[in-house]
């Protein structure tokens, strides 16, 4: 969890979306392991991309089950990854199949990305523009000479933590707006963006704590504030 730029939600909804980059962060010093650094592909130069200054090697490795979801059980999403010259068979083998290892999925916008990354630079780059999620290895589920496939659980699975029933986003608002839990029926405000109108067809809220100060309804902010201190 935590508090995503205003800049990256924004690209959200933009019609032409640049591409989306994600990155791997393997760390399996708690088992007794290294750091590892990840990413499916290369940047424009044919050099492993580079975010916050740090590069993330190309290497195969793709995830799947990530999507939210705010009923019934916790996700349970898998990484894969490539067996290449059996390094994970290795791992496997001496750190008790990864278990309790960490996994950090950051997912970036490749306009945000560092200057370097690109032939002419990038006047847009910006180190702060990262969507973060964080989860433990829960098990080996399948290894074979080619990839391995890892079984991912929350970081609150582990540590006997109890949340709220729904989905938790620092800066992000869950409530329909002028919705019951929103409660909000004054003149119109602002418009998605936080950018003033008068016109009630273009009042939306921006989802963001901003919106909420635009009509002094900050008491009814359906988002965590606090929670982005765990992506830390």
């Amino acid at each position: 969890m935590q508090d995503i730029r205003q800049e990256t939600l924004n690209e959200c909804t933009r019609a032409e979306q640049s591409a989306s980059v994600v990155l791997w962060e393997i760390d399996l010093t708690e088992v007794g392991g290294e750091r590892y650094f990840f990413c499916n592909e290369q940047n424009e130069k044919g050099e492993p991309v580079t975010w916050q200054e740090r590069q993330y090697q190309p290497y195969p490795i793709q995830g799947s089950g990530f999507e939210l979801n705010g009923k019934g059980t916790s996700t349970r999403p898998t990484l894969t990854v490539s067996n290449l010259y059996g390094m994970v068979t290795g791992m496997v083998e001496d750190m008790q199949s990864l278990v309790g290892g960490t996994v950090v999925r950051r997912k970036v916008y490749a306009r945000f990305l560092d200057a370097v990354n690109f032939v002419n630079g990038n006047s847009d780059a910006d180190p702060e523009q990262e969507v973060i999620s964080r989860w433990r290895i829960e098990q080996c589920s399948d290894l074979t000479a080619v990839s391995a496939t890892f079984v991912l659980a929350t970081p609150t699975e582990t540590d006997g933590a109890v949340f709220p029933g729904r989905i938790m986003l620092a800066n992000t608002c869950t409530w329909t707006y002028r919705g019951d839990e929103c409660g909000y029926s004054g003149p119109a405000v602002a418009d998605e963006y936080d950018q003033p109108t008068s016109d009630i067809t273009k009042d939306k809220c921006s989802k963001c704590l901003s919106g909420c100060k635009f009509r002094n309804n900050v008491g009814n902010f359906g988002g965590f504030l606090s929670i982005h201190k765990l992506s830390q």
